[in-house]
């Protein structure tokens, strides 16, 4: 069993007693979780990494890495293991949580107001610190705010709009 396996079984045995009392086997579940833990964040971490650079520098390069391997280790471990209320499945908690987040409307509003009164912009800490809030890249906020109209540059981004959803909700889930 590798270790997110261990980790699992920790959390599981401390968090979820019963279920992991009618498991047949015990061992193989985690092992199983641990290699499937394994081969996701494997798979996000080259995602969020992305392509070597060739003006990055080796610790910037070691870094990178680090940071992508961290975030997906976060995102991959929250929603495989960390569920808070265990007997809640997964998809269930889900749909609590989009019957209550703040809309995508919001950003939609945000990027108008920006493009009525351009002297309204956030400064760079603020939009970093948005930028995390709402698991999107700062990147995609400036393109946001500079779009004509803005609800169409979020419907051609929906699919990143989904993924920073699930990293949210992820997060949200793994908070104690």
């Amino acid at each position: 069993m590798n270790h997110y396996g261990v980790i699992a079984q920790r959390h599981w045995e401390r968090y979820a007693p019963s279920p992991v009392a009618g498991l047949p086997d015990p061992t193989a579940f985690f092992t199983e979780l641990g290699l499937e833990v394994q081969a996701q964040v494997d798979a996000l971490m080259a995602t969020l990494a992305g392509v070597d650079s060739s003006q990055e520098t080796f610790l910037e390069k070691v870094a990178r890495l680090q940071t992508a391997r961290r975030t997906a280790e976060e995102i991959v471990m929250a929603e495989l293991m960390w569920i808070k209320d265990p007997e809640l499945p997964l998809d269930r908690a889900r749909e609590e949580w989009e019957q209550t987040r703040p809309s995508d409307e919001n950003l939609i509003s945000w990027a108008e107001r920006i493009q009525d009164h351009p002297d309204s912009m956030p400064s760079t800490a603020e939009l970093e610190d948005m930028a995390r809030i709402w698991a999107l890249s700062v990147n995609f906020l400036l393109e946001l705010a500079g779009s004509e109209p803005p609800r169409e540059y979020m419907q051609a981004n929906q699919a990143a709009l989904s993924e920073a959803a699930t990293i949210r909700f992820l997060r949200e889930l793994h908070q104690p």
